[in-house]
Parts: C-alpha cells; structure tokens; sequence
C-alpha cells in the first residue's frame, strides 16, 4: 500500500507541476484532490501489507486500480496541455491574446464576481429550500449553486490583479462556512468541501509562492479528518434536524457546536475514528468488493449498459412525466457489491467504481485518459478567457468542470449536472450580451 501512496503522491506532483504560475484555473487539481478525499484516507488505514483480512484486500485491489485511474488521468490532462501549449504557438494566437490582457476590466470582473456569488448563495441556500420536489429542476439550480464557487474565485483573482490584500483575506475567511452552511441546509459536508477545494486550488494555481500551501497542506489534511470524523459521529443526528424535522437554523447551528465542544483530533488506533473513514472515506473497499465479485462471475460487466439511462436522465421530468427510475448509485453499488445499505442513507458509485463495472482495468484507464484529456481542455478553456473577459465561455467552462468534479456521483448525475451548467452558462451569458446591446443601444440614442 506504501508504493501505491507513493504513486499517488507523485501523480499530484506531476499534476501541480503540469501547471505553470498563473496558466491554469486549477481544475484538474481540484478533482485530484476531491478523489483523494474519498480514496486516500481509507487506504491509510491498511498501510501494513502484512495485514491478513478481506477489508485489508478488497481496499488495496480498489486503490489498485485508482492509482492506475489517476495515472491515466494525469495522462490526459499532460496531452490536453500539451496540445494547447502547440495551439497558442501560432504567432497570430499570441498576438492576440496579449492585446486582449489589458482590455477586461478588473474592477467589472470583480462586480460579476459578486454577482455570481450573490446569485448561487441565493439559489443555494433560500431557493432551493422550496424547490427540491419539482421535478427536473434540481440539476439546473445545483449549477446555479456552484456560481458561489465562480464568483469566489473572481473575487479572489480581482483582489490579486488589484493589489488588494484585505479582500483577498477577507474572502480566503469566508471559505470554511462554506462546508458550515452546505451541512446545517442540507445536512452533507462534501459538497461544501468541494467547494472549498476548487477555491483553493484556484487560488493555488494563480499563487507563486506555492511553498507555503504545500507546507501547510498536511496540517489542513490532518485538521480536515479531525472534523470529519467528529461529524461522522453526529451525522444522522444532524440530518434528523435537517431531513425530516425540519428544525430551526437555531437548533441546527446549536447541534454544530455541540460537536465542537467535544471535538476530537483523529486517533486512528480510536475504533470510532477508523470506522467513519471506513464507511465514508474508503471508496476502495466497494471497488474491491465489485472486483472480487466480477472476478468471481457473480455479476457480469456492465459493457456500457447504463449509456441508454445516461441518455434517458437528459429528458426532462416535465416533459416526460412518466419517465422510469433510472438507478442511482446506491442501487448500482448495491448491483455489484452484494451490500445492503439503509435505506435512509446517500451513497455514490464514483468514476472509478462505474469505469472498472463496465470495461474492467481497460475501462478505468480510457475512462480516466478521457477525464483528463476533458479537465486539461476546461482548465485551457477558462484561462484564456478569464483573461480575455469572455464571461460566457468562462462561466461555461468553469461549471463544466464544477460539474465533472464530483468524484462520489455517479456518471448519471454527473451528465445531468453538465447539462444543467450549460444551460446555466448560455444564459447568463445571453443577458451580460443583452445588458452590453441595451446599453451600447442607449448611448448611440443619446
């Protein structure tokens, strides 16, 4: 397992080094991390090779084949890069791009940021309290949530080109409620998280001193665990209050301190600790337990057989009311591993899990070649025109990429959410376009 750690170690090296000080959004860094998040804790666990248990083996045959997942992955992003770096050779290309640079306006940026931000908090946090059983809605106001996460990083980017410290901070002392907010509305603290990564690693890939977050990285990581695991022991008492009793924002908050008032730093010798990350954090054990039993002839391949749902999930509810219930990834980890889950909980299959189910070894390292090739062309996508002020594109690309970067979702949510972000991103880009005509309109008439 010390070899694979390593190998994953060196993946996001090659990953930050892929990216030069400020040539990249930090997209593929983001979902990097967002994987880790739900594969690397639960292969710490078993570090001793020596270890003789099925959860042992079945954790290390998943991180197996995670590690070869990211492998590829970086792959991707490297050929995605690569031929960008050719395409902006072309001396006509750099001309304009560098005539472009110091046309947008900071400062207008910097009130699009807020716009944005302003917009998915409402959407997030009021709207969609409303909202969440009108049919077919729910992926288009997901999209409008993530713009909290484009207008952070605007904001941030504009404090840097203006040289304003004190809104730099101010914003970076923002980011921990974001997880705060996501588990007293909704009860979930991986969403807030990844919000929380994409932020960062934004602000990472627009920093040139990088020393200081990759010093400070293993303290985060270890403090990060500490207060998962002091919420995993509270968790289902949380989503009472927010699930079915509907409790005050009073009450829910008061259930937040209660957790840290006996909060925890991570023991893993503590069987408590051990069993959250087991449960949450070790992804591996269900890509094991789906290997064993594929290997086995219990279950056969997939072979692309969800791609059909893929394509039925696009017809909206609304204009197909009588739709079928296509599986979540609950049902499909159910399918292979055999497990039973409560009904009660939220469980995603993830890309390595759905890739391996479908083709196998040769699944995981196509389907993870693909993603790459796809973040490293987004993250290309949203530089540029981060720069050139094109905010249609950028947004585009931007939520694209939020939506690509959801390593516990199934591939059928994830479609889903990529097409309400285009949906999302065409229209706001049609009203900054329809704002710009009004007003250039109004001057000529003037």
């Amino acid at each position: 397992m010390v070899i694979l750690l390593v190998i994953w170690l060196a993946v996001g090296i090659g990953l930050i080094l892929s990216q030069g000080p400020r040539g990249s959004a930090g997209l593929p860094l983001a979902y990097f991390l967002g994987l880790s998040m739900i594969h690397v804790p639960g292969a710490m666990l078993y570090l001793d090779d020596n270890e003789m248990s099925s959860m042992a083996d079945l954790t290390k045959a998943g991180f197996e084949q995670t590690v070869i997942g990211m492998t590829a992955f970086l792959a991707g992003v490297l050929i995605a890069k690569k031929i960008g770096s050719t395409a902006r050779q072309s001396p006509s290309l750099n001309g304009g791009i560098a005539d472009a640079l110091s046309s947008p306006s900071v400062d207008r940026l910097d009130r699009i940021g807020l716009l944005y931000f302003l917009v998915g908090a409402f959407v997030y946090f009021v709207v969609m309290r409303f909202t969440s059983g009108i049919p077919s809605i729910a992926a288009l106001l997901s999209s409008l949530g993530s713009l909290i996460v484009v207008g952070a990083c605007l904001r941030l980017w504009a404090a840097r080109e203006e040289r304003k410290p004190l809104k730099l901070w101010v914003t970076i002392a923002f980011l921990p409620l974001l997880p705060l907010v996501t588990v007293v509305q909704g009860g979930f603290l991986g969403y807030g998280t990844i919000w929380v990564l994409a932020i960062l690693s934004f602000l990472f890939a627009q920093s040139n001193r990088r020393l200081v977050y990759v010093l400070v990285a293993p303290a985060i990581f270890f403090f990060g665990l500490s207060i998962f695991v002091n919420y995993a022991a509270s968790r289902n008492e949380m989503r009472q209050l927010v699930w079915y009793q509907q409790a005050a924002i009073s009450d829910r908050l008061q259930r937040v301190a209660d957790v840290f008032r006996d909060f925890r730093w991570l023991d893993l010798s503590n069987a408590q600790h051990h069993q959250a990350i087991d449960l949450r954090l070790n992804q591996n054990f269900y890509v094991g337990a789906a290997i064993a039993r594929l290997d086995s002839g219990m279950v056969e391949y997939a072979a692309g057989g969800m791609f059909p749902d893929l394509i039925m999930a696009l017809i909206p509810r609304v204009v197909w009311p009588d739709k079928p219930v296509v599986g979540g990834g609950k049902s499909v980890v159910h399918d292979f591993t055999g497990i039973e889950f409560d009904q009660s909980s939220s469980f995603g299959a993830g890309q390595v899990f759905e890739f391996y189910i479908n083709f196998g070894t040769l699944g995981v390292i196509g389907g993870f070649l693909l993603y790459g090739w796809l973040f490293g062309r987004l993250d290309l996508c949203v530089t540029k025109h981060l720069r050139t002020g094109n905010q249609q594109r950028f947004l585009f690309g931007f939520l694209v990429s939020l939506a690509l970067a959801q390593p516990g979702w199934n591939l059928l949510e994830i479609v889903v959410s990529v097409a309400g972000s285009g949906i999302t991103a065409y229209g706001f880009g049609y009203l900054f376009n329809l704002s710009s005509r009004t007003c250039v309109s109004t001057a000529n008439f003037r």
